[in-house]
């Protein structure tokens, strides 16, 4: 049966104790493995994508997404994130950490309008809970 490690991704004889390319022990079998597909999706910073997206001159530009100054951040870039900006941070320290940021109130509508874009996206591409493998 095709056998996975799924340490290295390499593909081994499903009667390995171990991997021969890493000597991971995590062997994983499955008759189907060779047809599956796994995708991860980070939606990490998806609010300050969204604005990258939607506004171009902020492409090259630490963005905090969130409050006024007495507010939090709901969200970063990672430009934002080298400098020590985090989520949840108050506005005053992610400022004193990035002052040259751009920060962007939250625009919930289009936050979900692209989520729902990535969802349909996902659900063309897998199947549905009552599909049968094989």
């Amino acid at each position: 049966m095709p056998a996975l490690c799924r340490d290295c991704d390499t593909h081994v004889i499903d009667t390995m104790e171990s991997c021969p390319e890493c000597g991971s022990y995590r062997i994983v079998s499955h008759e189907q493995i060779a047809s599956l597909s796994i995708a991860h999706i980070d939606c990490d910073a998806f609010f300050a994508a969204i604005e990258k997206r939607d506004n171009p001159e902020l492409k090259d530009k630490p963005v905090i997404v969130g409050g006024g100054k007495r507010g939090v951040v709901a969200t970063c870039c990672y430009i934002a994130r080298l400098n020590g900006v985090r989520s949840a941070m108050p506005m005053f320290k992610a400022l004193k950490a990035c002052p040259e940021a751009v920060v962007v109130k939250p625009r919930r509508d289009a936050y979900s309008a692209a989520s729902k874009q990535i969802r349909e996206k996902f659900e063309a591409l897998t199947p549905g809970p009552n599909a049968k493998c094989g």
